[in-house]
C-alpha cells in the first residue's frame, strides 16, 4: 500500500534521509521509533508532500501509495492530502492568516 524506494532527502547540503526503502502493508500498524532529530517526521511528511513547502529541499527515490508515485507531475497535491493526512504533536498551521488556515479545508472541498 505505502512504499518508499531508495529515498534520499536533503535540506540544502544536509543529507537528512539516506537510502531508505520500506513497504507498509494495508491494514497494519507500523511504528517509526528513534531519537529526536533522526528524520522520522521528515520521512512521514514525504507521503503527503508537506516537504514541498520547505525551500531548498531535494528528494530522490520514489514514494508510492497504492503503486502510484505521488511525486509524478500528474498527482494533484490537494487530492493526495485528502487521503494521506498528518496529525502533529504541536499545531502546524500554514503560513497564512488564522482565517485562511480554518477556511482551507472548506475551500479545498468546494464548500
Amino acid at each position: 500500500m505505502i512504499e518508499a524506494k531508495n529515498i534520499n532527502f536533503y535540506y540544502g547540503d544536509f543529507h537528512a534521509l539516506k537510502d531508505i526503502s520500506m513497504y507498509m502493508k494495508k491494514n497494519t500498524v507500523t511504528a517509526l521509533i528513534g531519537p529526536s532529530g533522526c528524520g522520522k517526521s521528515t520521512f512521514l511528511r514525504l507521503f503527503n508532500r508537506m516537504n514541498d513547502l520547505i525551500d531548498n529541499t531535494r528528494l530522490t527515490g520514489e514514494c508510492l501509495i497504492q503503486g502510484e508515485n505521488i511525486y509524478n507531475k500528474s498527482v494533484h497535491v490537494d487530492e493526495l492530502r485528502k487521503k494521506a493526512g498528518m496529525v502533529f504533536q504541536k499545531p502546524n498551521p500554514f503560513p497564512k492568516s488564522i482565517f485562511e488556515n480554518v477556511a482551507y479545508g472548506l475551500r479545498v472541498n468546494n464548500m
